[in-house]
């Protein structure tokens, strides 16, 4: 059959309005993971929840697709839908337990924090393993340039950030780039004024750049895991107090 201008006009109609079938979603999500419904429990029938929302049952089925491919629910068909163990729902649902009741969560943001840290220390292991020489150099001046007295917040975030980056490049791992995007919500410029206050007091931040330094320039994986380790977990505290509380960011400034 070939699609003409009646035909698509006839899909779009038939299609729920979007921000019907979000906000159904989010609401069945919130009740998730609030633990209204627990695991192996049916949601209400399409009728039920058609009712509940005033919409349509397309809406809801919709609104169930969504949580089904977040890994919330199983859908079968005639058989409603059932809550999954959260352990095997998607990443994407991390931002959604971060910022339950529309601010950051401390508990959340401790574990985020976490992985986080795996991340960066397994990912210094394989940049140090595999980086080229200009990509050695290139790291060197970044940290030399975070423990400068001088270096202002602005400045030392800018630093970071193309560390992070050249530090993910010189693994030669895309599945690693992934991974740091899903787990850090917060790279948008929206959040710098939060970042300024995650640097490190000065006096500790000089001698852990230092140790990462010597562990880099002598392509020594292991010092340089350690010393990395050791620079991140220096600045979790201000992060943790920093983030507490921070207003969720739009749906569009953060990784699904």
């Amino acid at each position: 059959m070939q699609i003409g201008p009646t035909n698509v006009v006839g899909a779009i109609c038939m299609s729920a309005p979007a921000p019907l079938r979000d906000s159904i979603a989010e609401a069945l999500r919130e009740e998730i993971l609030g633990g209204t419904y627990a695991p192996g429990e049916r949601l209400p029938g399409e009728r039920n929840l058609a009712l509940r929302h005033g919409a349509h049952r397309s809406s809801v089925r919709e609104a169930l697709r969504q949580l089904e491919q977040q890994g919330l629910v199983s859908v079968r068909q005639g058989g409603g839908a059932t809550v999954r163990e959260l352990r095997d729902a998607r990443l994407g649902v991390v931002r959604h337990l971060l910022f339950r009741g529309g601010v950051a969560d401390r508990a959340m943001l401790q574990q985020l924090l976490e992985v986080h840290e795996i991340l960066v220390v397994g990912a210094t292991r394989l940049a140090v393993e595999h980086a080229e020489a200009a990509e050695l150099h290139e790291a060197t001046r970044l940290l030399e340039q975070m423990g400068r007295p001088e270096c202002d917040a602005d400045t030392y975030i800018d630093s970071i950030e193309a560390l992070l980056g050249l530090i993910a490049d010189a693994t030669q791992n895309l599945v690693l780039h992934l991974a740091r995007q899903a787990v850090n919500p917060f790279f948008s410029e929206r959040f710098r004024d939060v970042r300024r206050r995650m640097r490190p007091d000065p006096s500790v931040l000089r001698p852990l750049i230092l140790a990462v330094q010597r562990g880099v320039a002598g392509r020594d994986a292991d010092a340089a895991c350690e010393a990395v380790r050791r620079l991140v977990r220096a600045g979790r505290s201000h992060a943790l107090d920093a983030l507490e509380g921070l207003p969720a960011p739009h749906e569009q400034e953060t990784p699904q």
